[in-house]
């Protein structure tokens, strides 16, 4: 079992992604989505759920021991049984929930079961720890400019992560997945479609009912969960591999962005992508 890390350096769906991923994860592996962002969660109000048991709860239960199973005891479920540690929405309680429960989070990976965390935003250059130990780190990106250059920006700063992060690029943009892969130096794992009435339903409709389990949203999210959970063949990352490079037209963009920040237009786009 494993601890896989998703977050993202700039706004764009990582807790979509979080809740696709475990409404999708293979129905052979027990999983928890854990909802540890600390600007505070969504995923209960988006529910409907009460504040407690949540974050909070499991905090105050954890000063009286720090056994990573009592995390079972403060979840909330997806409509398919999924279990969800959901976390407040206030930023405060958030942040002091988790600084409470530091010991307890670090022994995430003792649980039997995979654990999808959601860490919200990044910033900075010291990352959640829980970040940086865990099994598998995916960062969440929109295919643009301005967000390509903020997480080349956090790489260059957060060197230290346990594992090479992968990356999901949300919805659509003017570079391919092959060409941001060489650029940033990470992987590209997936392409998720920009779907809000799919990741909408997913918080009340089982991902295998009729209306979801043919959603763009949640087709790519089943892929990622495979492949993430190593149920996949490696038949689809052979062929990512030997796709034929793409020109690097992103890269001389990024060192204009850099270099010559008076080429930049006045919305903040370069002109390069404005034009494409």
């Amino acid at each position: 079992m494993s601890v896989v890390a998703l977050g993202a350096v700039r706004s764009c769906g990582v807790t979509t992604l979080a809740l696709a991923l475990a409404a999708t994860w293979p129905s052979s592996r027990r999983v928890l989505l854990a909802e540890l962002d600390p600007a505070g969660g969504t995923l209960a109000a988006a529910s409907g759920w009460p504040p407690e048991p949540g974050l909070v709860s499991l905090a105050a239960a954890a000063r009286r021991g720090s056994d990573p199973e009592l995390v079972w005891e403060h979840c909330h479920e997806l409509a398919d049984g999924t279990a969800v540690l959901a976390g407040p929405a206030s930023p405060d309680q958030a942040r002091s929930a988790l600084g409470m429960l530091t010991g307890l989070l670090s022994r995430l990976g003792e649980l039997a079961a995979d654990v999808l965390v959601d860490c919200g935003r990044l910033a900075g250059a010291s990352p959640n720890p829980v970040l940086s130990g865990a099994d598998q780190v995916v960062l969440a990106a929109r295919p643009r400019l301005a967000d390509l250059h903020a997480l080349a920006s956090f790489l260059e700063t957060n060197p230290g992560l346990r594992q090479d992060p992968r990356l999901v690029l949300v919805g659509d943009g003017p570079y391919r997945d092959q060409e941001v892969a060489e650029v940033l130096g990470v992987e590209v794992a997936a392409r998720l479609p920009w779907d809000p009435d799919a990741a909408a339903s997913l918080v009340s409709v089982p991902a295998s009912a009729r209306e979801l389990r043919v959603a763009p949203l949640v087709r790519a999210a089943r892929t990622l969960a495979d492949q993430l959970s190593d149920d996949q063949s490696r038949t689809d990352m052979l062929e990512r591999a030997e796709a034929p490079p793409a020109a690097p037209s992103l890269l001389r963009v990024m060192r204009a962005w850099r270099a010559e920040p008076a080429v930049r237009s006045t919305n903040g786009s370069a002109p390069e992508e404005v034009s494409r």
